[in-house]
């Protein structure tokens, strides 16, 4: 794979689609970093790094983001993080954040994921621009994971709607046409998880189109 762009150091934003962990040798030795409509970048800081960096620059810090997860989600495993809160950039992981293995996904940048075949455990995920990436986890997993952050984001977005409702009067009327779009969007989670159990076979197609803001 050919890099364009090699950076020392790097900061999530809302065109981070994908933190890629670099294996040389069986070491890990960097990031290869999947934005929207650009080609990838290598990094020299590791995913965790990036990620623990990030959480500094909006404000907060990696454990601070992923004790708050634990506490709206009651997610305790792998709990999904939010690296900025006011532009809503939402994170999962593919394995525990000790593992090297470890992949970070961008919630708002998946379109769809798919068993790869029918012989690896793996998944292929399609992300913005149709980019497709496989990832070395089921898609059941796979499939969880983006749940917990679909969840971790609806949760932040009812407490800070709670918090616009109170002081905010024209808001009530703005908030009654997003909650009606929540309640759609767990509508088709809901749906897509039960489709996803109810399958011998881990595979198959899920439309992860949100409503339309």
């Amino acid at each position: 794979m050919e890099f364009v762009t090699m950076m020392s150091t790097y900061t999530i934003n809302a065109s981070t689609m994908l933190l890629e962990p670099r294996i040389e040798e069986g070491r890990l030795a960097g990031t290869i970093i999947y934005e929207k409509d650009r080609p990838p970048v290598l990094v020299d800081m590791k995913p965790m790094e990036i990620i623990e960096h990030s959480c500094l620059y909006y404000f907060s810090t990696y454990e601070g983001r992923k004790t708050s997860s634990r506490f709206l989600t009651r997610i305790s495993h792998k709990p999904p993080i939010v690296i900025d809160p006011v532009t809503g950039i939402y994170f999962f992981s593919t394995h525990a954040d000790s593992n090297k293995s470890n992949y970070w996904i961008a919630l708002h940048h998946v379109i769809n994921m798919e068993k790869t075949d029918d012989i690896s455990n793996e998944t292929t995920i399609t992300l913005s621009g149709n980019v497709d990436i496989t990832l070395p986890i089921s898609r059941r997993a796979t499939h969880l994971q983006y749940l917990k952050a679909s969840v971790l984001s609806l949760k932040l977005h009812q407490n800070i709607d709670g918090i616009r409702e109170k002081t905010e009067d024209t808001y009530k009327i703005r908030l009654h046409q997003k909650r009606f779009m929540f309640a759609e969007y767990l509508d088709r989670i809901e749906n897509a998880d039960s489709q996803d159990r109810s399958k011998p076979v881990d595979g198959g197609d899920i439309d992860f189109n949100r409503p339309t803001k």
